[in-house]
């Protein structure tokens, strides 16, 4: 009988996903702790039987499939009775595209996450070897520069980095990875627009070593 933890069990673009989520909940102050990646058909069973699951057979938590995972509130004795724990974690997940299982209406499963690239992929889809493109490596959202008619108070709110040599010393080499990858756009002249608070997300994913590899 197999229910693996281990993140690295999920497909690749999903794994990658699935630790970013994990560190914004952290940042969130959530204490996410992920509890199921894959399964085999014994347990999926074993989850059938005990009333977790209306499935018999595994779809996206499948061991080829890769897609899915499953988490709990990681306080002893309060893992599964915080429903805004849920909603607030799930929200975050939401955001960066996954889809949650708490919003089913036939069977709710708040304590699950997947990628089924915006609904267009069912259980019975995936059980048929029908899986969903990769998914996006969430990144930090590219911001535009400030309208004219804000005011300077505003802007002074608002720190905008326009060139990688202006930055923080701290940022400029994780930055000049994103824009390697794709993640931040860079115009022929070098500039990136970027406002301050995202230069803390961009450093967060290149330390997750998500810049240093392809998923």
């Amino acid at each position: 009988m197999l229910n693996s933890r281990n993140i690295d069990d999920l497909r690749s673009d999903v794994a990658a996903n699935c630790r970013i989520w994990q560190q914004l909940c952290k940042a969130a102050g959530l204490a996410v702790l992920v509890t199921g990646t894959v399964r085999d058909e014994e347990y999926q069973l074993y989850c059938y039987n005990n009333g977790t699951s209306k499935s018999k057979v595994p779809s996206f938590h499948g061991v080829k499939a890769g897609l899915a995972f499953d988490f709990c509130k990681n306080v002893k004795g309060h893992e599964f009775d915080d429903l805004e724990f849920f909603q607030k974690a799930a929200a975050i997940a939401k955001q960066m595209g996954f889809e949650w299982g708490g919003d089913w209406k036939s069977f709710p499963d708040r304590p699950h996450i997947q990628w089924s690239d915006g609904g267009k992929y069912t259980s019975a889809m995936i059980r048929a070897g029908k899986y969903p493109p990769a998914m996006p490596l969430y990144r930090a959202a590219e911001s535009e520069p400030p309208k004219q008619e804000e005011s300077h108070e505003e802007e002074d709110d608002m720190v905008i980095y326009h060139q990688i040599k202006d930055m923080p010393d701290w940022a400029q080499a994780s930055v000049e990875k994103a824009v390697a990858r794709g993640v931040v756009n860079q115009s022929a002249d070098g500039q990136v627009n970027i406002y301050e608070p995202n230069l803390q997300t961009i450093v967060l994913l290149d330390r997750l070593g998500l810049f240093d590899k392809e998923v």
